[in-house]
């Protein structure tokens, strides 16, 4: 048989022990690349940077390669010429008429 307690303890006791039990906000410390906060011993989330050293990549990076990606394979595949040239516009025909005063 396991110990069991002698009186009931009561909710202001079991309360008053638990008041210490909170959580602490994380220590932040500002990127050395971008200025950004972010945990300290990891990567920053907005440059992808550790230290000196390019170690992932970022959101906005995969964003924009995806766009190259999608404008050369547009690019690729358009048969139509990039320029239009356009058709010479045709001037009047000249006369050497002076005028009669």
């Amino acid at each position: 048989m396991s110990a069991q307690p002698k009186k009931k303890i009561s909710k202001v006791r079991s309360k008053t022990r638990r008041a210490h039990w909170h959580g602490a906000l994380p220590k932040l410390m500002t990127c050395a690349k971008c200025k950004a906060s972010k945990l300290p011993h990891r990567a920053c989330p907005e440059c992808g940077y550790y230290g000196r050293a390019k170690v992932i990549s970022t959101k906005l990076e995969s964003r924009v390669a995806k766009t190259l990606e999608k404008t050369k394979s547009i690019k690729k595949t358009s048969t139509k010429p990039a320029v239009k040239k356009s058709k010479p516009k045709k001037s009047a025909p000249k006369t050497d008429q002076s005028p009669e005063s």
